[in-house]
């Protein structure tokens, strides 16, 4: 079946997600195209940062974000995401209906709730991440709705279709978000378009966008964009993000945050 050029480009950054190198001999025979138009797929995506060419192909660009496992990302990281997760967790309010990302720092955010809160707080809670219903999912304080769907046990969480039509009918006072990328150019990036997709569901479900991120993503590129930065109104990061990055955000109008 033929495919877009879009999907076929996607599916050549997955590729290298994998296996870390693509050659281009091997890029034609496999979409039935010329040499020539992998070649010019390939520097388009150079241009976005997306990889590095080679000679007779191209590897993995230092900047990419590309894709690991929950258990792996939970490691990464570890002291700044649960400072991020405790600040952001200030936050909520009673009654509050929330909206949770399926990031490992975001749930550092849900982790961090105060028991109050969890015990006795009537808050709604909207997601399709695994991990998240694991942590909130038995406190007698929340209401959780999870967003069924295709799982992805790379991400433990619910992609697809259903998962975006499960969303129809319902609203959040605060989103909590996690990214892969964050750069002024691309924005807010993932590593996985089925999940970004979901994402952006979410987004148009909630009043308030809340980041949550460390500060090694700041400069890194996911595969996809999911929203610009100016579009969020809080940015939830640790000390050592650049402070140009910083300053270029505020100027945008999002709040910063350094924990």
């Amino acid at each position: 079946m033929a495919r877009s050029a879009d999907e076929r480009r996607e599916l050549i950054v997955e590729e290298l997600a994998r296996d870390h190198m693509v050659k281009v001999s091997e890029l034609s025979e496999r979409f039935g195209i010329s040499e020539v138009s992998i070649r010019r797929d390939l520097n388009l995506l150079e241009q976005h940062g997306l990889l590095k060419r080679v000679h007779g192909g191209a590897v993995v660009a230092p900047s990419i974000s590309l894709e690991q496992s929950y258990s792996a990302r939970m490691r990464l990281h570890v002291d700044e995401k649960e400072r991020i997760g405790r600040a952001a967790a200030e936050m909520i309010r009673e009654g509050d209906r929330i909206i949770f990302d399926s990031g490992t720092t975001v749930l550092q955010v849900a982790r961090k709730i105060s028991g109050d809160l969890l015990n006795s707080g009537n808050l709604s809670v909207i997601t399709a991440s695994l991990p998240i219903v694991h942590e909130l999912g038995h406190w007698k304080g929340v209401h959780l709705i999870l967003l069924g769907g295709i799982y992805l046990p790379d991400y433990e969480v619910c992609v697809g279709p259903q998962t975006m039509k499960n969303l129809n009918g319902l609203h959040a006072d605060k989103m909590f978000l996690g990214t892969d990328g964050l750069t002024l150019s691309h924005g807010h990036t993932s590593a996985n378009v089925l999940e970004a997709q979901v994402v952006q569901a979410m987004i148009e479900h909630a009043s308030e966008i809340i980041t949550v991120a460390d500060s090694s993503k700041i400069g890194a590129i996911g595969l996809t964009a999911i929203i610009p930065l100016n579009k969020i109104d809080k940015l939830i990061t640790d000390t050592n993000a650049p402070s140009d990055f910083v300053a270029a955000l505020k100027e945008q109008g999002v709040e910063v945050i350094l924990v």
